[in-house]
C-alpha cells in the first residue's frame, strides 16, 4: 500500500496507508463524521464509541443497500440485453423471411 494519510475521525487522529487519495480520505473521514454528529442529536447513548459504531453500521447499511440495488439493476440489464438479442434475431428471420416472399413473388 501507498501513501500514510492522517485523517481524524470523531475527534481521533488515525494514520492511514492506502493508494486512495487524500482528498478521497478527507471525504470518507468527512462522511463518518458527519454521520456521527447526526446520531450524537438524536441522543440516546453517551458512550462515544457506541456512536461511532452505529454510524459505521449505518453507512454499511447504505453500502449493502446500494450493492443490493446495484446487483438487481445489473440483472435486469442483462435480461434486457438478452431480449434485445432476441428481437434482433428475431426481426433478421423475419426480414429474410419477407425478402424471399418478395423475392419469390418477383419471379
Amino acid at each position: 500500500m501507498g501513501n500514510r494519510i492522517d485523517v481524524n475521525i470523531a475527534g481521533y487522529a488515525l494514520t492511514v496507508r492506502t493508494d486512495r487519495s487524500e482528498e478521497h480520505m478527507a471525504r470518507l473521514a468527512e462522511t463518518l463524521n458527519g454521520r456521527v454528529r447526526e446520531i450524537q442529536k438524536q441522543g440516546g447513548t453517551a458512550n462515544y464509541l457506541n456512536v461511532i459504531m452505529l454510524a459505521a453500521m449505518e453507512l454499511a447499511d447504505e453500502v449493502l443497500t446500494f450493492d443490493e440495488r446495484f446487483r438487481e439493476i445489473r440483472e435486469q440489464v442483462e435480461a434486457l440485453r438478452r431480449e434485445r438479442e432476441d428481437l434482433k434475431s428475431r426481426l433478421d428471420r423475419k426480414s429474410r423471411d419477407l425478402l424471399a416472399t418478395l423475392d419469390e413473388a418477383l419471379k
